[in-house]
């Protein structure tokens, strides 16, 4: 679901506190505010998708504001809401520009079926946006597609397939690539650009489950089925119908599995464990595996047909190390994204760290990239991200350090951790939730890690 900048000007206290829940609830971000002069104040400090306007409020009349608004902002919806639910009013706002009239008192279903439609018609302007974006930047020359960030020509006429395969909608789509290279971002990509943009895109790891417990979780079962079958179960397959199901790690999945999804793939239906009868789904199947499966296959690992079945558009992505143009406009991306998540300042590299980070090989490719600004974002106490912040191998030495030591002195993981764990304290003053926040871990585990390091500090 697209989330949309919703406004709503309403000077009844009840009635605008009622909107502003049920739009909340149904996951929206919500201004509310009393009066136009308000009103004006939030739309200069933000761009609305939806404003929800009273026809008569203190400091003026609703369809004023809704001609002004609709000089400066042609695109924003905006609903008129009145007591005074008569025709001509209503008329007069729909002639005045008003995407749709809402009368007093309101009616859940009414707003429900206006504000899905707007979602629906969001998602639609994502997708073409997505499609647009596959432009450079002229400041850099940085090609963008979805959460991808790319420089390098090889990688944008990677993207110009991605665009023209998921259009179709239907193709199935094979990416090849070592971990870490963002196969899972590009297969996200494909499925927002494509027509089943608006339906679920079910991501199943084939090497995080269990063989044992595959075939329940992608087929579902019935009840009865097996000894803990208490209750019919809806597998992931048929949770993804008409969207799009992703196979992460395909490589990894066992032989037996490997015949009966093919034979969704082929026939677009299957049957839950337990059951007699065939349950068909409307799904595109786009698979990726960082392993070698022509090698696979020699080794009787992998089952031709459904690698010939899987690979229709095969599309490899390069590891970071062959694409160093690259690094840097990945760097900054995640830069901004990791400096507002944490709160901090860090807005750039100093030229020592550019180097470092453009020389250093990137074994986990874009997966350790990000890591790796995210720890120094978090490490960093000014605007400029220093070498030390990076705690990369190559990093040159600090000064005064013995001649022996300047390539690059080794830290072990507790090491590591532990000067981690330190930095994110100090940073939120002691306050653990933040720092378990910030670190990713259960604040469980950071009490223990504390105790263990003996990084015992007073809670803020």
């Amino acid at each position: 679901m697209i989330e949309l900048q919703i406004l709503v000007v309403e000077d009844n206290e009840l009635q605008r506190k009622t909107l502003y829940g049920q739009l909340s609830g149904w996951g929206h971000q919500v201004f509310a505010c009393e009066s136009l002069a308000e009103a004006r104040a939030l739309s200069e400090e933000h761009a609305f998708d939806l404003v929800l306007l009273d026809m008569k409020l203190p400091d003026g009349d609703g369809l004023d504001y809704l001609e002004e608004q609709k000089a400066e902002r042609p695109d924003v919806h905006t609903v008129i809401m009145t007591a005074y639910a008569d025709v001509p009013t209503a008329v007069a706002a729909l002639k005045k520009g008003a995407y749709d009239y809402l009368p007093k008192p309101f009616d859940g279903e009414h707003l429900g079926k206006i504000v899905r439609h707007l979602e629906e018609n969001a998602e639609l302007s994502q997708r073409i946006h997505s499609l647009t974006r596959l432009t450079t930047d002229a400041a850099d020359d940085v090609w963008r597609l979805g959460d991808m960030i790319v420089k390098t020509e090889s990688m944008r006429q990677i993207f110009e397939k991605a665009q023209r395969v998921a259009e179709s909608g239907d193709t199935t789509v094979l990416i090849l690539g070592e971990s870490g290279t963002g196969k899972g971002l590009l297969a996200k990509a494909i499925h927002r650009l494509s027509p089943r943009a608006a339906k679920p895109f079910v991501d199943i790891n084939c090497s995080a489950i269990p063989e044992q417990l595959m075939e329940s979780e992608i087929f579902g079962y019935e009840k009865g089925a097996f000894t803990d079958a208490k209750n019919r179960k809806i597998g992931l397959l048929e949770a993804a119908d008409g969207g799009t199901v992703f196979l992460d790690e395909i490589g990894d999945m066992g032989l037996n599995l490997q015949g009966k999804v093919l034979k969704v793939i082929e026939e677009k239906e299957f049957r839950r464990l337990g059951s007699a009868r065939t349950t068909r789904v409307n799904i595109r199947v786009i698979a990726a595996t960082n392993r070698n499966l022509e090698e696979r296959i020699q080794e009787g690992k992998f089952r031709e047909d459904l690698f010939y079945r899987l690979s229709v558009v095969p599309i490899t992505l390069p590891p970071l190390r062959d694409r160093r143009d690259c690094i840097m406009p990945l760097c900054r991306h995640y830069l901004k994204i990791f400096s507002k998540k944490i709160g901090r300042s860090a807005s750039d590299f100093a030229p020592d760290a550019s180097t470092l980070l453009e020389r250093y090989s990137w074994p986990g490719n874009i997966r350790e990239l990000c890591n790796v600004v995210e720890r120094s974002v978090i490490l960093c106490t000014g605007d400029t991200i220093s070498v030390d912040d990076l705690g990369l191998p190559g990093a040159p030495a600090a000064a005064g350090a013995p001649a022996q030591q300047a390539a690059w002195v080794p830290m072990s993981l507790a090491d590591g951790e532990k000067k981690l764990i330190t930095s994110v304290l100090d940073s939120v003053n002691g306050n653990r939730s933040k720092a378990a926040d910030i670190l990713k871990i259960h604040r469980t585990t950071l009490y223990k890690k504390i105790a263990e390091y003996g990084l015992e500090q007073s809670e803020v």
